[in-house]
């Protein structure tokens, strides 16, 4: 069985392979390091980005979301 985005996101931060890198009020950057290469990510003037080839939400934002994204109750 193929593990999902949100899976491989949390095992992404188990692993240590996300480093935040900013965060202030408007912006995030990290690097994750995926599957043979490490990929940049963030947040900037209310976009998220990953420069991986991954269409929609990737399991490396999915892993900085975890970290930077306040939970809804």
């Amino acid at each position: 069985m193929r593990e999902g985005a949100e899976a491989k996101g949390r095992r992404y931060l188990v692993e240590g392979r996300l480093l935040v890198e900013l965060v202030d009020a408007r912006t995030i950057r990290a690097r994750c390091r995926g599957n043979g290469r490490v990929y940049r990510l963030g947040y900037d003037a209310e976009r998220w980005y990953c420069d991986c080839q991954a269409l929609g939400l990737c399991s490396h934002l999915v892993a900085l979301q975890l970290v930077t994204v306040e939970a809804k109750a």
